[in-house]
């Protein structure tokens, strides 16, 4: 009797271990969001930081710490702005499976080796190339799942492309046109779609421009007739303020991460682009 009821709960057990939901941790919305797409309601995604907060300030709270410390695959953007998420990932659970996103992609990254312009999935082609990243590690780890991810991927990458041509058709008017913006995140998305020059008022360490660059930017923007600022709602900058009120111009607030959706998130920002250059 006994041995029947241990064989019983060894049986329950391996029954519920077959079927346990996979669990993937990742660090952005757009990344998410393309997990979401790619597997379906086959997995657990948890996604660290949320539309709008701000990585710079970020940190875990206790219940990620624990789904961290449950979690088979760790998706990371591969870039110098997940550094701090990925060793914390790892210090957590030495265990987790790190896929990223951006493998192999160098040759198309914008900036420095090792300070790398970070948002790449403002450039909706580079989107898709780490979702065939994505895919090609997802379907290695799970290969019982092969025809659901492929048959995702296939209507995925059709609606990404759908997406491209529908941004270079909106983005035709302002071939060239150049822009002020309060943070250096738009240089992907310029080169994509035709725009001019990005003329950031912050480097690429976040700090804030010389006053002597100040006056070259505040220069630039009567020499080509720049009557608009992209901002960002969630981190409002004095020195845009500034700006906006010395040259008369208004501040247009656009987020990269700001939704959820990708196909939401583009689109929005590809709107607020056509009002801040027209």
């Amino acid at each position: 009797m006994k041995k029947t009821f241990l064989a019983m709960i060894i049986s329950l057990f391996a029954f519920t271990s077959a079927f346990a939901t996979l669990s993937i941790v990742t660090s952005i919305p757009p990344l998410g969001y393309l997990l979401q797409q790619l597997t379906g309601n086959t997995v657990k995604i948890e996604v660290l930081l949320g539309p709008g907060d701000n990585p710079h300030n970020y940190s875990l709270t206790p219940q990620q710490v624990i789904k961290i410390s449950k979690a088979n695959i760790f998706v990371s953007l591969g870039l110098q702005e997940d550094v701090w998420i990925s060793k914390k990932v790892v210090a957590i659970n030495p265990n987790v499976k790190i896929i990223q996103s951006t493998e192999g992609m160098t040759q198309f990254l914008i900036g420095a080796n090792g300070n790398y312009n970070p948002h790449v999935w403002l450039d909706v082609k580079l989107y898709e190339m780490m979702c065939i990243n994505i895919y090609h590690e997802l379907t290695i780890f799970m290969p019982k799942d092969d025809k659901i991810l492929s048959e995702n991927f296939a209507k995925f990458i059709l609606k990404l492309e759908y997406l491209n041509n529908e941004i270079k058709k909106e983005m035709i008017p302002f071939h060239g046109r150049d822009f002020i913006a309060q943070h250096p995140a738009w240089n992907y998305f310029a080169r994509a779609y035709g725009l001019g020059k990005e003329f950031s008022l912050e480097n690429d360490s976040g700090q804030a421009i010389t006053p002597k660059e100040y006056k070259s930017i505040l220069d630039s923007m009567k020499r080509y007739n720049i009557n608009s600022i992209i901002g960002d709602p969630v981190t409002p900058s004095k020195i845009a303020r500034s700006l906006a009120a010395e040259s008369g111009t208004r501040i247009v607030e656009i987020n990269p991460v700001y939704l959820f959706n990708y196909f939401d998130l583009m689109k929005n920002i590809a709107k607020k682009f056509t009002e801040a250059l027209r």
